[in-house]
């Protein structure tokens, strides 16, 4: 039963069909608004700044201190 279904679906080939707008909603009569620019991700581009400064003001105390254990110890 089901092996004969999948073959009726490989007879008739695939036809696209127009998107419809769906009954139950209105008819839009006026044209969609106007969208705004773009957003400013100017306050993104200084909190990531300012992650970065965190991370090497944590980091490199880390990085001097192995660089020192390497030196002084021979690696």
């Amino acid at each position: 039963m089901a092996a004969r279904a999948v073959r009726e679906l490989h007879e008739r080939p695939y036809e696209h069909q127009a998107p419809r707008r769906p009954s139950h909603l209105p008819h839009r009569v006026d044209p969609p608004p106007e969208r705004s620019g773009p957003p400013d991700l100017k306050i993104l581009i200084f909190v990531g700044l300012v992650l970065v400064g965190i991370v090497a003001f944590v980091a490199i105390p880390y990085l001097v201190q192995y660089l020192v254990l390497w030196l002084t110890h021979g690696g």
